[in-house]
């Protein structure tokens, strides 16, 4: 049977049902391609990369700082690894708009400097990236009874400046604990929305400032490979690593290892160490349980300024066995992942710079 030719308005609403069938079917079909993608690559931060500016003490001691917001006052945090949280000092912010969240908090550091204060809430950014963020307002300072004279004891209260060694006026009013560890704070950067991050530290020698990157895309991850951790819990106490210590013809130490931007040189804690290890020898550090030749690593020259490679032996009673405070070493031969959705610590190898420290051994670890 031959159909009657449609009417101008038939035709129009016919068309329209089809136009409206065809957009329903596409909405379906992305929507469908859309929920087979990971999470994260939905919902994927934004890069944001600031500078890392180093600070050099009048003792020679090398810092590294970034500049950082907290409640709309911009200043210069110490860059700290080997520390979890952000700590400020008096004078920074208002009290009177700032939110206690918290109780009073006592937290330690290696050379003996403790911070007291209660946790406080306000916005915090880092570049671009900010969001409301819990961090400790000091409100005294001092020292453990392990390090009795540390840092605070040589400086008035007034000129105390984190991680200043103890110089008047030097230092930061502010400290960056960036590590994975557990601690009585969380990590700032994770408080504002930072699942990852990449440090590239400024070496001697190099114009140009060091890269912070945060929320690094999937091809600035490329290439890292993941470290050994002493302890893959995620509650550990600390970020060690395992590596092995060796000076060349000597035998290897191996211990648990933290590689920390706030620590300059290189410490043997709780264990002795032969004579060899003179200036000038030649060393290396290893990664992994066992000193294997082709292992990946870093070959350094004890007690060179270029290579932040001053060695020293300690006791810590706080510390229970051997461990190996490797300080600047891997920054200076290696870019640093942080990945705190996995708690990872992943490295890069860098290119060699004069007199410098340099990245040895293979790709791969076991």
């Amino acid at each position: 049977m031959t159909r009657p030719p449609l009417t101008d308005g038939k035709q129009k609403g016919l068309t329209l049902v089809r136009q409206t069938i065809l957009i329903a079917a596409t909405c379906l079909a992305t929507c469908a391609q859309l929920s087979t993608l990971p999470a994260r690559a939905q919902t994927r931060p934004a890069t944001v990369e600031v500078p890392i500016h180093e600070v050099d003490l009048s003792d020679g001691t090398r810092r590294y700082a970034i500049a950082i917001g907290v409640n709309g006052h911009t200043i210069d945090a110490g860059l700290d690894t080997g520390s979890v949280g952000l700590r400020v000092l008096p004078g920074v912010t208002d009290p009177a708009v700032t939110q206690e969240v918290g109780p009073v908090q006592r937290y330690g550091y290696a050379v003996g400097t403790t911070l007291e204060g209660p946790v406080v809430r306000s916005d915090v950014s880092v570049g671009t990236l900010h969001s409301s963020a819990r961090w400790q307002a000091i409100r005294s300072i001092g020292c453990s009874a392990a390090r009795p004279h540390c840092p605070v004891t040589h400086v008035d209260r007034h000129e105390f400046g984190i991680l200043g060694n103890g110089l008047a006026g030097q230092g930061f009013r502010a400290i960056l604990g960036i590590g994975l560890a557990t601690a009585n704070l969380p990590n700032p950067f994770q408080e504002i929305g930072a699942h990852r991050w990449i440090i590239e530290l400024p070496r001697p020698g190099e114009m140009s400032d060091g890269r912070l990157i945060l929320n690094p895309s999937d091809r600035q991850v490329l290439g890292f490979t993941p470290l050994p951790l002493a302890d893959t819990h995620r509650t550990r106490s600390n970020d060690a690593v395992l590596s092995c210590l060796q000076r060349e013809g000597g035998e290897p130490m191996c211990a648990t290892t933290l590689i920390d931007s706030g620590a300059p040189g290189i410490e043997l804690v709780n264990h002795d160490a032969d004579g060899g290890w003179s200036e000038g020898a030649v060393a290396r550090l290893t990664f992994g349980g066992a000193a294997a030749p082709e292992a990946m690593g870093v070959r350094f020259d004890i007690g060179r300024r270029a290579q932040a490679s001053r060695f020293n032996v300690v006791s810590d009673p706080r510390v229970k066995g051997a461990r190996i405070r490797s300080g600047l070493l891997t920054y200076f031969a290696y870019d640093v992942l942080y990945d705190a959705d996995n708690g990872t610590i992943s490295v890069k190898a860098r290119s060699s710079y004069q007199d410098g420290v340099s990245a040895i051994g293979g790709t791969k670890l076991h």
